[in-house]
């Protein structure tokens, strides 16, 4: 017998519902399709079949990877994956446990996770790319906001006492998406409510390491700082276009307003607006990742919710590889 709630998720499953709308007819396909990806992504990555000397040999690291994948691609929990497991395909007529693949999860390093993205990236974009950078959250909570408003209520009138931290807040990351493919090139996590301009240099060592084609780079104000422009034109060789925060007065007043920085003063006289629009992609790609697999992390710690959206975001650039259609 099925555990209760999980005999619907595994119809939609069959019937290539939830996961594949007009494109394909099955789910099951759907599912082998993104194994297939997923291996042609991590061959010649040197990923040890065994990890650990006291593995009972059964499934190797590059199936636990694939089904980490798979989950996110669903936005299933560990138990429901094993519950639709059976149904949706079948290794030498068994299937690892939940418990196994929770384990790995907390095992598998970010390394290896931002390789794949990039690995899956790299199918589908071109050379010249124009990228867009920006920054969204996803709740660390399901707690409805009934709930947290009258808890908040509950410790403003002393009538019940709970941690500030009763209920978590929100993973705030960073992202680097291609304008033309909408595929995520990068991804930068972390569990606070920072600047956004304090991270971009982490996701321009993304870039780097994944060697991309980019000839622009374009971000919103929040991005808007001269080093930022160093980093990107001395370690990519690439044009940013980063409008500066006070852009309107500086327009009308360029004489007027002084522009600390070489860089941002060039933006007050050669922004292209035309490659800038582009990075309303960003805002439709943030879109679709919530929509498609969910806006909330179940992750304990922050680490662990870094590798869910890291996760969550090789299943997205899957889902747009598939939908590409392009034969492989």
């Amino acid at each position: 017998m099925l555990p209760l709630g999980s005999q619907p998720i595994r119809e939609r499953a069959q019937d290539g519902i939830s996961m594949c709308g007009r494109r394909s007819s099955s789910g099951r396909d759907r599912i082998d399709q993104i194994i297939k990806v997923t291996e042609m992504a991590l061959e010649g990555f040197g990923i040890p079949k065994h990890s650990s000397e006291f593995s009972n040999r059964l499934y190797d690291d590059r199936l636990k990877i694939e089904l980490l994948i798979v989950r996110q691609y669903l936005d299933v929990s560990f138990r429901e994956l094993y519950t639709m497991l059976p149904s949706l395909r079948v290794w030498n007529g068994r299937c690892p446990d939940h418990s196994t693949l929770v384990k790995f999860s907390a095992k598998v390093g970010t390394m290896v996770l931002d390789r794949v993205l990039r690995s899956i990236a790299m199918m589908l974009c071109r050379t010249d790319m124009t990228v867009a950078v920006d920054s969204t959250g996803f709740s660390c909570s399901n707690a409805s906001r009934h709930f947290v408003k009258r808890l908040k209520e509950m410790n403003k009138n002393n009538k019940i006492t709970y941690a500030g931290s009763y209920v978590r807040g929100f993973s705030k990351t960073s992202l680097a998406v291609d304008t033309d493919t909408k595929m995520i090139l990068a991804c930068d996590c972390m569990d606070s409510n920072h600047s956004d301009v304090k991270r971009m240099s982490y996701i321009v060592d993304d870039l780097v390491d994944g060697g991309f084609k980019i000839k622009y780079i374009v971000a919103d104000k929040g991005y808007d700082a001269e080093y930022v422009h160093v980093d990107i034109r001395e370690r990519l060789n690439v044009k940013a276009f980063v409008p500066i925060r006070k852009w309107e007065q500086a327009r009308i007043e360029t004489s007027k307003v002084r522009t600390t920085g070489f860089n941002r003063g060039l933006m007050k006289f050669f922004f292209d607006k035309d490659v800038y629009d582009q990075r309303c992609q960003m805002e439709t790609v943030n879109s679709m990742i919530k929509r498609k697999m969910g806006d909330t992390v179940y992750g304990k710690t922050e680490l662990s919710r870094h590798k869910e959206i890291l996760l969550r975001c090789i299943a997205y650039n899957i889902r747009r590889f598939m939908d590409a259609g392009i034969p492989f």
